[in-house]
């Protein structure tokens, strides 16, 4: 995937325990309009689980996908 998308808002959750990573992604998402990026950096793995499920219950589509490493990084396009 190219890691030259372009987005709205970035969003870094680094080093934060379960449950605030997906709990700061939804409260970002709900402030963005349809069809926004938003950048998402974190480095809890369990988060990968988290941003799939979200996205699938939400309608969201993750563009970008970094999970190589241990930083990872998302871009989500808010449905």
């Amino acid at each position: 995937m190219s890691e030259n998308l372009a987005f709205e808002e970035r969003l870094d959750i680094i080093d934060l325990d379960c449950p605030m990573p997906i709990l700061r992604t939804k409260a970002a998402l709900a402030k963005m309009t349809s069809g926004d990026h938003l950048k998402i950096i974190a480095n809890n793995r369990d988060f990968i689980r988290e941003i799939h499920s979200l996205s699938m219950q939400m309608g969201h589509t993750i563009l970008e996908e970094n999970t190589e490493g241990k930083v990872l990084s998302f871009v989500v396009q808010k449905k």
